[in-house]
């Protein structure tokens, strides 16, 4: 979901790892040159999860690096079955509640957010987010160390 944490808490986890950090969404606005929500507005939702799709088949499943997707992300079946064959899934639980809160204060990209709304939107991704996890970690009243900290110590 937008303002889970992914960008926020994937900066400090690669940080943390000493790996590189990718976030595929400033990705998007650096090759369009515009902001997500007019990429969004202009050309579509499929047109921006392809965009994402492209530039994570590129990525060395080799190497080591955080990355940080769009939470729409799961609706490109080729980019999710890459992601799930590829990497460690890492789901951040964050209340419905918190992302309302954040979205409101600073408004984000939101495929189908206009037409649908953000409580359909929610309850549609969660089963595939918690199915398509290796780890879930609940964010309420915890730190971004402290998320960091419970994702790390699942590595063993």
């Amino acid at each position: 979901m937008p303002s889970a944490g992914k960008t926020t808490v994937g900066a400090a986890l690669a940080g943390r790892l000493g790996i590189d950090f990718i976030d595929l969404d400033t990705m998007v606005e650096e090759k369009e040159k515009n902001s997500l929500i007019e990429v969004m507005n202009t050309k579509g939702a499929d047109y921006f999860r392809n965009m994402e799709y492209g530039f994570i088949k590129d990525l060395s499943s080799d190497k080591k690096i955080v990355i940080s997707p769009a939470g729409s992300i799961i609706f490109q079946k080729d980019a999710l079955a890459w992601i799930q064959e590829n990497t460690f899934v890492v789901f951040l639980d964050t209340p419905f509640e918190i992302i309302e809160a954040r979205l409101a204060e600073a408004p984000k990209a939101v495929a189908g957010l206009n037409e649908r709304g953000l409580k359909s939107i929610w309850d549609e991704r969660m089963p595939i987010y918690t199915n398509s996890a290796s780890l879930i970690v609940k964010t309420k009243d915890k730190s971004v160390e402290e998320v960091v900290n419970e994702i790390t110590a699942s590595f063993g």
